[in-house]
């Protein structure tokens, strides 16, 4: 039976309790935490009893927060004082008045993601393997520097490289460091091997990880077929400090970073949802005290799996995440979502990425090609189901 690293590294956060033992011991520090030293949540529970908070069942009554709450009250939220803050990632939103989002992160916030980088890449990697960044890394405590320090632990080869400007080149550069794992964007790792296909580089990979976007099943199995490879997917976003969930060596779903955050899956109404439901994701940082999150909404809909691994893991398994709870488009009766079509159209293999523009009921579809294949190339296969589409 494989043996997945995360199970060891989760035992000994958890000093051998139970995880769900562990995980209410810490949301009640994590309460006591914000209570003491936030402004914002102090306002937000009110008169709500917190040291009444004695299981999940109690936990699940507290308002949530949303990304207008880290929009409009974000520095409230802080629990040390500015000076200990280390990081600040501010992200732009269409949210009110175009007001940025900025989620806050201490210096020990951020190692306690770089460990979960060491362990969760051993999912995929060992000592042997050089491996390249496809992620910004120049900045430190990005998710590129992040992942980096991470991987420096593990002792294999680590080769930033950041965003891609020359897809030649970057082929170039991998052959030149025999580079044997990756990590990137779906769509730009999707461009680089069918580029470096058409310019001929001898390029032989054993994993590769997909991470910052949505992973089309359609992508991960041209990407597989083209490298010949085993393609690994992360969960994650910037108010998780980057790390969530990876794929084990089963490559089933994501294994969660469970001893630093706390998942649920809620319906449209609030209520908590068990296993094998599908709901929106919720989160709860356990372990952070620079900006703690309490009932955190993602946007992201998806469900825990009712089994576990068969990887022999006890740990909780995410279901891959396909869609955001909004977004869809109505076309005709149906509702669209942008997973659909890129499922639709990455199984096309002269896709490699696309621009979508819905007008007047209508969708109209721009397909970008590799060098060596005509724009206007597109089967009649695929012309039809555009029109059906549009109708």
């Amino acid at each position: 039976m494989i043996q997945n690293p995360l199970e060891a590294w989760i035992f000994n956060k958890t000093g051998g309790r139970s995880v769900r033992e562990y995980q209410l011991e810490k949301l009640k520090e994590t309460l006591r935490l914000v209570c003491a030293n936030s402004v914002f949540y102090r306002k937000h529970y009110g008169d709500f009893d917190i040291d009444g908070v004695k299981s999940f069942e109690n936990f699940e009554k507290l308002p949530f927060v949303t990304a207008e709450d880290l929009i409009l009250f974000g520095s409230q939220m802080l629990c040390v004082p500015q000076n200990e803050i280390e990081r600040i990632v501010t992200l732009q939103t269409s949210g009110t008045v175009g007001t940025p989002k900025r989620v806050y992160f201490t210096a020990e916030d951020q190692e306690l993601t770089i460990d979960f980088f060491n362990i969760g890449m051993r999912c995929l990697i060992d000592e042997k393997d050089s491996f390249m960044i496809l992620l910004p890394y120049k900045t430190p405590g990005s998710v590129g520097d992040l992942l980096m320090k991470g991987l420096e632990r593990i002792g294999c080869g680590v080769y930033p490289y950041g965003l891609i400007e020359d897809y030649k080149h970057a082929g170039w550069f991998m052959t030149k460091n025999n580079i044997t794992s990756l990590v990137g964007n779906p769509i730009h790792v999707l461009k680089l091997a069918e580029l470096a296909k058409i310019h001929g580089f001898d390029i032989k990979l054993n994993s590769i990880l997909l991470t910052t976007d949505y992973v089309p099943d359609a992508i991960a199995k041209r990407l597989a077929a083209l490298w010949q490879c085993k393609v690994y997917e992360h969960y994650g976003m910037t108010e998780t400090c980057f790390g969530g969930g990876v794929y084990c060596e089963r490559r089933k779903g994501y294994h969660m970073r469970e001893a630093d955050l706390y998942f649920e899956i809620i319906s449209e109404s609030g209520e908590a949802l068990p296993d094998g439901e599908y709901g929106e994701v919720v989160f709860t940082t356990l372990t952070r005290t620079g900006m703690p999150l309490v009932r955190y909404r993602t946007g992201d809909y998806g469900r825990f799996k009712k089994e576990r691994c068969d990887c022999g893991g006890e740990l909780k398994l995410m279901e891959k995440i396909k869609r955001r709870v909004s977004g869809g488009v109505s076309i005709g009766g149906r509702e669209f979502y942008i997973g659909d079509f890129d499922e639709m159209l990455f199984s096309w293999d002269f896709v490699i990425d696309y621009s979508l523009e819905l007008r007047e009921g209508k969708i109209n579809i721009e397909i970008v090609t590799p060098d060596n294949i005509e724009t206007n190339a597109v089967p009649e296969r695929l012309t039809k189901r555009m029109i059906l589409i549009n109708d």
